[in-house]
């Protein structure tokens, strides 16, 4: 049975807009995973007590994140601490990036501490990002740091 609609042509029409498709849900509703890339692991105590500064202005970023977040515990991730300087050398801020994305920074009294210890490279350790318990605030992110922070 030859069908006219179905020639070769039209079906690699319809094979590249399921394609198309595809990638554009994956985008939308799919979770990215970036590879960590620091080398450095700062020692951590196991308790999370280091709540990470300015996540309000990164709340569309942290907002892929919202669904995993509402388990019990949060969700268990890896950050890294991305050190940024000025040309006087002087740290500047460190921006806190999980799976590629910036979720907030290191308070501005702390920076000079966490220099020190990344010897101004970065470096990673756990996190966790947390659901609030009411509707009106943010998601945070919490990270699992001995203090003052070293490197493991």
């Amino acid at each position: 049975m030859d069908l006219p609609w179905l020639d070769h042509l039209s079906m690699l029409s319809l094979a590249v807009l399921a394609a198309v498709m595809l990638i554009a849900a994956l985008r939308l509703f799919g979770t990215r995973h970036v590879p960590v890339t620091a080398e450095q692991q700062l020692a951590g105590d196991g308790d999370y007590d280091y709540a990470v500064d300015h996540v309000e202005a990164h709340q569309a970023s942290l907002d892929r994140f919202s669904a995993l977040a509402t388990t019990p515990s949060g969700y268990d991730c890896v950050a890294e601490l991305v050190p940024e300087t000025s040309r006087a050398r002087d740290a500047v801020q460190i921006r806190v990036v999980v799976d590629g994305a910036t979720v907030g920074t290191i308070g501005r009294k702390e920076v000079r501490t966490f220099m020190a210890a990344m010897n101004g490279k970065p470096a990673r350790c756990d996190a966790l990002i947390v659901a609030p318990r009411d509707a009106a605030r943010h998601l945070s992110v919490r990270l699992d740091l001995a203090w003052p922070p070293r490197i493991s």
